[in-house]
Formats: structure tokens, C-alpha cells, sequence
């Protein structure tokens, strides 16, 4: 079997090392993955002109680190690594690095479907261009790799040359007992399922309305995933509950057990899951890339119900500096949340099993009810801020983090702030900032602390003192993120 993965491993080394960067240039316009693969493909990732994408990356500031003197030293030594392995290369494949650097000269695409049923089946698509004469040549190797390890036969598909291998110990568990493949008009094709080679052929002119083209969950994510720079570079889909499903099948052939797991799919609501889609570009103009991804779920229930984040505009409050790392900001349906979980626990153990767990809870300790004192207090929106503060001589940097939950009641926030601190055996302190009560507790192991306050309708927990101080004055510290240019930018790509 060493030689039959030696063979195999080899082909796609090749196919996978030409994809990452080199020219390639869109052969038949009809000749694009979505268009040549069913509509219930289970995932779908592509590149649909690498030389499109090496000539953006060229000319983004990434590509002119590349072409910087002072990269230069880098370059060559990588370039001498390459000669050293480009003779082992030539001696184990009969090509050169250069022929495989240059070997693509259209689209690569990958892909997952169940074809048949109940099997699922790999496609690996290849436009290779002008380079026929070293794809012959790896070919004539992947053959003389499989020779011995698997049977080779050949069949006719709509007047193209199919040529199988089926591998001849395979043990029974493993779902991938064959590879196959078709070589037609500069297109090389892999499968697992020549089943699934079927599915593509019969789709090759391009004229076909059974397409993942047509389904509607992908042009939907595709049209989300649009951006004003021009066409995609890469894009990539998958359709979570099918791909499960698919698993799923393939699985209860030997342990027929696992068919116990697909009614509960539905009942937890993974069944509207219906797509995950997204799409990059490069050099944008502002940006070196930008990626977009959305998320297709068909009125949710069940677990999908814990993620609801209404749409509402969100900016980052005045009181977050340009100067932080990173800042995340949402509106999350904390009460749908809370009632998709009662629902689920509920469902398992019970009606009013949740509730009855809320109102033990509010019976221990400093007597506070998880859903009537902290949930339903919370508005849903949410500012999380992360920096970084540089340590004095050789002390190491410090991560700082700053959460500020919005709540409806200012005055209540503060009252659950000062039970907690009263509470028997807390280790909570509070001291007066600017007529506001903080709240500290030291961390174990070190010298940070970590600080609750109400401030500006927020519930904070920080162990960023600074920024809480200063949210409690009223002042940022200098330019807010929301003023500054880099975050305007970014933001017009947010969606409307």
C-alpha cells in the first residue's frame, strides 16, 4: 500500500503545489466548478483563475514584500533549497519543480456529494492547460504506482475515457475502495466514485439546469458574499446538515447504531442549517484581501435559536480607542437564547426542569436568580475590546480584555454588583472612582486584577483599569476607534 498512497500523495502533491500561486488563466467560460457539479453537492471550494489571483497578490503590498531587497536574501536561499530537492523531484517523477510550478492553466476546484447514494464521493478538478506532456508524464507514474496495489479497467462516458483503479485489499471499513479519473479538453478530474465522475460529465457543456450553479441557498450566500472589487479569487460552500447526513449514511453500513443520531438532527433544529458560503478577493485597493462569509439558516429552531443576533446598527462606543487590538460588537437575543435553552433542557428532562435549576440557584449563595437578576437584565447588545500593554524594562506584555454588556437597568446592575460584594466569603473589594463603585478581585498567581462597574449603561468586566477610569470620567484616550480612518474603512464593507 506504500506504493499505491506513494502514487496517489504524488499526483495531488503536484496539483495542490501548482495551486499555490502560479499562472493559470480561465480555459471555457462555461467551464466553472459550480457549473459542472449537482445541485446537492455537500461542499464546494474553488480558485477560478489563479492567474487572476497571482497578478492581485503581485501587485498588493504583500507581493511587494516579495520584491523587496531586503527580502531578496530570503528568496535566494528558499530558491537554492528548491534546486537542491528539483533533482529528486525530476528522478521520482519524471518532471522538474519548474514543469509542476507551471502545470495548472485554469480553474482548481474541490468538491464533496453523495454519488452514490449513500457514499461519499471526492471530485478534484484541474484545468492544466498548455502542460499536456507533464501531465502524461505523472500519470504514466501514478500507473506504475497503482500497477500492483489495485485493478485498472476502463469505461465509456459520453465518448470520454474513464480509467478506474479499485484498490485490491482494501479493508471492508474503508468507504474509498477506487479512484478514478477522465482527461478531456485540458481538464483533469479525480473522483473517488466514478459515479460521481458521471455526475460532472453529464454536466461538461455547461448547459445544464441541475447545477450547484442554480440552487438557491448558494446564489443566495454567493450574492451576500459580493464585493465591489470585482469577481472572487476563492470561493468555498458547504451545506452543514447534508455534509452530516452524508457522514451519517456512510457510517450506519457498519455500525447501523448511528442511525439512532439522525431523528435528533431535527429536533435540535441543525436541520435549517442550510448553507455556509463565502467568498475572498485580493487587492481590493484598501486592503491587501477581503473575506466575506454568510451563514444560510431557514427559520431556526432548537440549538439555532441560541444564536439569534438581531440586526441593529453597532459602532463602537466613543469610549474605544483606535489604539485597541481588536474590538467585536453584536446584539444578541438574550431572551430567545434563554428560551431556546429551556426549551432543549425541557425537552430532555422535563417541563419547567430549567426553571426549577434557576430557582435553586437563587436560593444559594448571596441569593441571586440567574434569569430574573442577571438575564433579563442584559439588553443584548455587547462591545468586547482586547489590547496589549507593554511591561516596563523586561516584565512581558500584558493582554488586556473589556467586556461591557449593555443592560436595561442602570440602577439594578449596581444593586447585583453590591450583593455580590456583601455576599459571605467574597473576595471582591470596591473602592469610589469619580462617584461610580468598582469592584476589584485579585487574580491568583500575579499582580492583575480583574474590575466590574455599571458605566454608561454597561455591565463591565475588565482588567483594563485605565479604560474603565476613563469611561467613567467620561474621556477617551485619544482618537475613538469609530473617528479613525483604518476602522471607516473597513466598515464599508460591513453589511447594510
Amino acid at each position: 500500500m506504500r506504493r499505491l498512497w506513494f502514487g496517489t500523495a504524488a499526483v495531488m502533491l503536484c496539483l495542490v503545489q501548482a495551486l499555490a500561486g502560479w499562472q493559470i488563466a480561465r480555459a471555457d467560460e462555461n467551464a466553472i466548478g459550480e457549473k459542472l457539479l449537482p445541485k446537492d453537492t455537500l461542499l464546494f471550494f474553488t480558485i477560478p483563475d489563479v492567474s487572476g489571483f497571482k497578478e492581485q497578490f503581485d501587485k498588493s503590498s504583500t507581493g511587494a514584500l516579495f520584491r523587496d531587497a531586503e527580502f531578496k536574501p530570503f528568496l535566494d536561499d528558499v530558491k537554492k533549497k528548491i534546486e537542491e530537492l528539483s533533482q529528486k523531484v525530476q528522478d521520482e517523477l519524471g518532471v522538474s519543480i519548474d514543469d509542476l510550478l507551471e502545470l495548472p492553466d485554469g480553474e482548481i476546484t474541490f468538491a464533496l456529494m453523495e454519488k452514490p447514494a449513500r457514499k461519499l464521493s471526492v471530485v478534484l478538478m484541474v484545468d492544466y492547460g498548455e502542460s499536456k506532456e507533464t501531465v502524461g508524464k505523472l500519470l504514466k507514474k501514478m500507473h506504475e504506482a497503482l500497477e500492483s496495489e489495485a485493478e485498472h479497467s476502463k469505461e465509456d462516458v459520453d465518448d470520454v475515457e474513464v480509467n478506474v483503479f479499485t484498490f485490491k485489499d482494501s479493508p471492508p471499513e474503508n468507504p474509498f475502495k477506487t479512484l478514478a479519473y477522465f482527461n478531456d479538453t485540458s481538464y483533469l478530474v479525480f473522483s473517488s466514485e466514478v459515479a460521481a465522475l458521471k455526475e460532472v460529465l453529464d454536466r461538461w457543456e455547461g448547459d445544464s439546469d441541475d447545477t450547484l450553479a442554480t440552487n438557491d441557498v448558494f446564489k443566495y450566500c454567493m450574492d451576500r458574499c459580493k464585493d465591489e472589487s470585482g469577481e472572487p479569487t476563492m470561493k468555498f460552500f458547504v451545506n452543514p446538515i447534508g455534509l452530516v447526513q452524508a457522514g451519517l449514511n456512510m457510517a450506519q453500513a457498519f455500525q447501523p447504531q448511528v442511525g439512532m443520531v439522525s431523528p435528533f438532527l431535527p429536533m435540535l433544529g441543525f436541520d435549517k442549517l442550510k448553507g455556509l458560503g463565502g467568498a475572498s478577493y485580493v487587492n481590493t485597493g484598501d486592503f491587501d484581501s477581503v473575506s466575506k462569509t454568510f451563514v444560510y439558516a431557514d427559520s431556526p429552531t432548537g440549538v439555532l435559536n441560541v444564536f439569534q443576533f438581531p440586526a441593529t446598527e453597532i459602532t463602537p462606543p466613543k469610549w474605544v480607542s483606535s489604539g485597541v487590538s481588536m474590538y467585536f460588537g453584536g446584539n444578541w437575543n438574550v431572551a430567545g437564547a434563554y428560551q431556546a435553552i429551556e426549551g432543549l433542557v425541557d425537552m430532555f428532562q422535563g417541563r419547567g426542569a430549567l426553571a426549577r435549576l434557576m430557582d435553586q440557584a437563587a436560593n444559594a449563595g448571596p441569593g441571586i436568580h440567574p434569569k430574573k437578576d442577571v438575564l433579563d437584565l442584559l439588553d443584548g447588545k455587547f462591545h468586547v475590546v482586547q489590547g496589549i500593554e507593554e511591561g516596563d524594562g523586561d516584565e512581558p506584555l500584558t493582554q488586556k480584555f473589556f467586556v461591557a454588556l449593555a443592560v436595561k437597568d442602570g440602577a439594578k446592575a449596581k444593586k447585583l454588583l453590591a450583593t455580590v460584594a456583601k455576599s459571605d466569603g467574597s473576595p471582591v473589594e470596591s473602592r469610589e472612582f469619580n462617584g461610580e463603585t468598582i469592584y476589584e478581585v485579585d487574580l491568583p498567581g500575579g499582580d492583575q486584577k480583574v474590575s466590574f462597574a455599571v458605566a454608561e449603561g454597561h455591565l463591565v468586566v475588565t482588567n483594563d483599569t485605565v479604560m474603565l477610569e476613563g469611561m467613567l470620567r467620561g474621556t477617551g484616550s485619544g482618537t475613538s476607534l469609530a473617528d479613525s480612518a483604518p476602522y471607516k474603512k473597513i466598515a464599508k464593507h460591513f453589511p447594510a
